[in-house]
């Protein structure tokens, strides 16, 4: 399918829903059912994209060590055995980016009492002729754990990528701890670890996949209703970047994988429902446009621009302290991605001033343009 036929069907499945003048605005997205995932794989926790359009995914538990090659249709292409792995109760698939190892994570943790936590790392099946491949074992326990099952249940982790040398998780939250999903982080290599304990974000739901687009630049978090989209981030400071939330409309069902195939477009996986698990797509180019210039001008360099004060309270400002702008933009957006205010300066005006006494105190993201190219976007918090 065309670009402009891609962008024409995705505007047709999305909708923005106004609730009402001045509230927040909720984006919808119908997926496309795409094909029935085969008899043999009847929970779908990982889906990881291998090229043209193949996945691989695995059975979440039933001590099922074998690993699912699948067409986008969900034909079964071909089956791999893990050797000396053991599936307690795989989740998630991860790989790095030029596809040298597949990542598994068996971190399923309802309980919230285990302690024999571990990401199996193996060769990518897809460059492996034959149909075993032995597994080694990345172990790790959680830093802010005491207590074995815990009463705070948020230790159960369903959610993984790569990134830069480095694996990314993000917890399921149960019980009074749903709200804030969890992101740790862990070393790529085999080895005994305390996972670093980086971040969090209140998603108010429970997630169950996650993924970072090929070109690192998006990244989702899936639960079973909603997509989480971070976008322009710096480093991994994931949830520092421009915001989106994505109701999942349609049917409710239990998706449990999510993977990006491109930039612009993802796949999901579900557990069957009774009618078989489905393989869905989604167009994100309402949301991911399609690259022409990277996040920088590669005219100018990111510290050309600095923004301040950061957290804001009367005001915030943009300066330019590099080569002259003609036109310049300053946009600011709550967490649903609606613009709040924007300011613009054109050829000799080096400062861009917000005024934000007005506006309730949180967490929004501001976007800085400079002839018409999108130069920064990140997170500015509001205090008063």
């Amino acid at each position: 399918m065309g670009n402009t036929l891609r962008q024409a069907f995705a505007k047709a499945i999305f909708t923005l829903l106004f609730v009402s003048a001045g509230s927040i605005v909720a984006l919808a997205v119908t997926p496309s059912v795409r094909g029935t995932l085969p008899s043999v794989v009847m929970e779908s926790s990982g889906l990881a994209y291998t090229g043209g359009y193949s996945f691989w995914t695995h059975n979440d538990g039933y001590g099922d060590e074998n690993l699912y090659h699948v067409s986008h249709t969900g034909s079964l292409t071909t089956t791999v055995e893990v050797l000396g792995a053991t599936n307690h109760d795989w989740e998630d698939l991860a790989q790095d980016a030029g596809k040298n190892y597949l990542y598994i994570g068996d971190f399923g943790n309802n309980n919230c009492d285990r302690t024999n936590l571990r990401v199996y790392r193996i060769p990518h099946p897809s460059n492996i002729t034959g149909s075993t491949v032995t597994a080694e074992a990345i172990y790790f326990t959680y830093p802010d754990q005491t207590r074995f099952p815990s009463p705070w249940m948020n230790f159960d982790v369903e959610s993984f990528f790569h990134f830069a040398g480095k694996l990314y998780l993000f917890t399921k939250a149960d019980g009074g701890a749903i709200g804030y999903t969890k992101m740790y982080s862990l070393p790529d290599q085999p080895g005994t670890y305390t996972a670093t304990l980086v971040d969090s974000f209140y998603t108010n739901d429970r997630t169950t996949s996650a993924d970072i687009s090929p070109d690192g630049t998006s990244m989702i978090m899936m639960s079973n209703n909603r997509l989480h989209l971070f976008r322009n981030f710096a480093g991994d400071n994931f949830f520092g970047g421009q915001y989106t939330k994505i109701t999942i409309s349609g049917s409710w069902t239990q998706k449990e994988a999510v993977s990006f195939r491109g930039d612009n477009e993802i796949f999901m996986s579900e557990e069957d429902n009774g009618a078989g698990a489905k393989l869905y797509s989604i167009d994100m180019t309402p949301w991911i446009p399609m690259a022409t210039t990277s996040t920088f001008s590669s005219a100018r360099n990111a510290e050309d621009y600095i923004i301040f004060p950061n957290p804001a309270n009367a005001y915030f400002s943009a300066k330019f302290t590099g080569a002259g702008v003609s036109h310049s933009e300053l946009k600011l957006y709550d967490l649903t991605g609606q613009l709040v205010k924007q300011v613009s300066g054109d050829a000799g005006v080096s400062t861009l001033r917000m005024e934000t006494a007005t506006l309730p105190a949180g967490v929004y993201f501001y976007k800085l343009l400079a002839d018409d190219r999108e130069v920064r976007t990140a997170r500015m918090v509001i205090t008063h």
